[in-house]
């Protein structure tokens, strides 16, 4: 009788799905363990806002530097004004500034041109001024007579008195053409006035804008004495802006500072460019 082959020994059979599957697992890196990272980084984020969230309430809360004692900074006396709009030309005509206008005329009514009041103000003058009028304000006859001599058109004014007891007027002359404005400014800077005492001796400077990026110094020019009003002073500071010279004149009392009197005729020299 035959001897069969004696039986091979069973083998185990692996599934191959489960097989690579598990190889798969065994290559694959390991992740990593990032749950802790984003909790940190989390509380980290959370922190700072909210130590960004207190300084910003701090801060809020912190006085102002003028209400902190010894470090309160004085006002040195300026007003606050409203918003300045230069006036624009009439249809048609250029800017004073303009190459164009060689006369460097300011076309439109004058009065467009005066400088507002300050917040606070009690308004005063506010319309044209007669020639006469304003010679009047002078002690010299011939300063009146050269003014129609150059051919003074107008002269706009506005004037108004502040909380402090300053009373500011603002008069703008209008000549045919700046080189008639300019023959006269100096004539016009240097009169003498008709209600002021001794002129004083230290004429502080105020720096003033012409056309374009242009500047220069005209004094501020302080007398003393003001018939009527003991105990004030009157300002006047004389600018020429093409064909027009501005005069701004200032009377209050000794204690208001020369600021606003500046701060004025900066101003007004803007509103001219």
């Amino acid at each position: 009788m035959p001897a069969f082959p004696a039986a091979a020994p069973a083998q185990t059979y692996l599934d191959p799905a489960a097989f690579f599957a598990q190889l798969h697992a065994e290559s694959a890196p390991q992740p990593k363990r990032r749950h802790a990272r984003l909790v940190l980084r989390y509380v980290s984020v959370l922190v700072l806002a909210g130590a960004i969230g207190a300084g910003t309430a701090y801060a809020v809360t912190l006085p102002r530097r003028t209400d902190v004692p010894f470090l309160a900074t004085p006002s040195d006396g300026r007003y606050t004004f409203p918003a300045l709009a230069r006036p624009a030309p009439p249809v048609g005509e250029p800017a004073p500034g303009a190459d164009s206008n060689e006369a460097q005329s300011h076309y439109g009514d004058l009065r467009q041109y005066l400088l507002p009041a300050p917040d606070g103000a009690v308004p005063k003058e506010d319309d044209w001024e007669s020639v006469a009028d304003f010679g009047s304000s002078l002690t010299d006859a011939d300063v009146s007579n050269h003014l129609y001599d150059a051919g003074l058109r107008h002269v706009a004014r506005r004037g108004w008195t502040m909380p402090d007891g300053q009373h500011t007027v603002v008069e703008l002359l209008q000549f045919p053409d700046h080189q008639a404005a300019y023959a006269v400014q100096d004539m016009v800077n240097d009169a003498a006035l008709a209600k002021t005492g001794r002129e004083e001796y230290v004429v502080p400077v105020v720096t003033v804008s012409s056309f374009g990026d242009a500047t220069f110094n005209v004094g501020v020019r302080t007398f003393d004495d003001v018939t009527g009003q003991p105990g004030h002073k009157e300002r006047r500071v004389v600018f020429g802006a093409g064909d027009v010279v501005a005069v701004v004149t200032t009377t209050e009392p000794a204690a208001v500072p020369v600021v606003p009197t500046e701060q004025v005729a900066m101003l007004e020299a803007q509103m001219l460019r």
